[in-house]
């Protein structure tokens, strides 16, 4: 498998009515660009805490924006993408991309996410020293992929966006006791503003 280097964010609010089958309608218009297109992977869940809590969360992964193109005609002309969006109830409020960061980490695609934790950040200077040495502490802590990105459109362009999957609710406390006595991980907090810090419920 390809590594990507793009991974497009869309934001949607949905009437919690709507909920349950607007994520019938987004696996599949997911299911679609899947077969007709190039994309690595594609993930989506419901954001479970910050500031767009309740919405649904569809992240994209590609090689290339060329790739991601080419899915784009491709799911702005399916049927339950259209169901969606012209149903009144759901309705995309962001979307952005990001172009990965290359940080040594073994990534786990191949086991099952159920939990994705985005934290994104502002400040001077990429934390990409820090993300890369505090790496093994994910690791350890039961972290399955982990991914440094610059916002290259959209909003909050020019920040930096962590993204770390997780099996379960443990695994992400367990991370975050393992850090909390970290000196790398203190620094970094004093180096950056943290403006958003979600937990994505993945589907």
């Amino acid at each position: 498998m390809k590594t990507p280097n793009y991974c497009v964010i869309t934001i949607a609010k949905c009437n919690a009515a709507f909920m349950d089958k607007a994520l019938d309608l987004t696996e599949g218009f997911k299911n679609e660009i899947e077969r007709k297109a190039n994309p690595i992977s594609i993930r989506y869940g419901v954001m479970s805490t910050g500031q767009h809590a309740g919405t649904i969360a569809f992240f994209q992964n590609y090689f290339s924006l060329s790739d991601f193109e080419k899915s784009f005609a491709v799911y702005q002309a399916a049927s339950d993408y259209q169901a969606l969006f012209n149903s009144g109830n759901a309705s995309v409020i962001m979307r952005n991309i990001v172009k990965y960061v290359d940080i040594p980490f073994e990534q786990k695609t191949t086991a099952e996410a159920k939990y994705l934790v985005l934290t994104r950040v502002s400040g001077k200077e990429s934390m990409e020293s820090e993300i890369s040495a505090v790496a093994p502490i994910f690791l350890k802590g039961g972290a399955l992929t982990y991914r440094l990105a610059n916002v290259i459109t959209g909003n909050n362009v020019g920040n930096q966006l962590l993204g770390v999957s997780y099996s379960s609710m443990t695994d992400i406390e367990n991370v975050y006791d393992l850090l909390a006595d970290d000196k790398t991980y203190k620094g970094l907090l004093n180096k950056v503003d943290v403006n958003m810090r979600n937990i994505i419920r993945l589907r």
